[in-house]
């Protein structure tokens, strides 16, 4: 994935990518079960004929679900920059947000089943505000990789003598 937001002077992209495949998982599921249900439809509508249109409502219902998915997956990411976190939020979804370096309080992670499918949640705090980084490739090396970048930034303001 690459990095769609602007990077200030001197700041360089550590690593971005996007949630880990099996997010798609549940859009996938709705898809066959609503496959399996429009065909029980076709079953019943022999007989009874007024269910007839009833069978391809459930497969577009569906169906628009599933793409829907499919795009705000292809459009959220989550990227680290040497000054900042950036979650690139999905499709009208409103944009990306961003996270400074010097506002992070702590970043808590990986939770979920990361040892079984590769993913997991990161939960990044920060002003008063929290941050749930879910599906999260390789969660314990993002999270490795926040901590490191949050104490080089954290050390760089301080021999600046900037202060936030």
């Amino acid at each position: 994935m690459t990095f769609r937001d602007r990077l200030d002077a001197g700041e360089r992209v550590i690593t971005c990518n996007r949630p880990h495949p099996l997010k798609l998982l549940k859009p996938a599921l709705v898809l066959l079960v609503a496959i399996f249900l429009a065909n029980l439809v076709q079953v019943v509508t022999g007989v009874h004929p007024g269910w007839s249109a009833v069978a391809p409502i459930i497969l577009v219902a569906a169906l628009l679900y599933a793409v829907v998915q499919a795009i705000a997956w292809a459009t959220t990411g989550y990227a680290l920059t040497d000054r900042r976190i950036v979650v690139l939020r999905g499709f009208g979804r409103g944009g990306a947000v961003s996270i400074p370096l010097e506002t992070v309080a702590g970043v808590v992670g990986p939770r979920g089943r990361g040892r079984l499918t590769g993913c997991g949640t990161i939960r990044i705090s920060a002003m008063g505000q929290t941050y749930e980084l879910t599906y999260q490739k390789d969660p314990a090396r993002f999270s490795e990789l926040c901590h490191e970048a949050h104490v080089r930034w954290v050390n760089t303001v301080r021999w600046q003598g900037r202060t936030y």
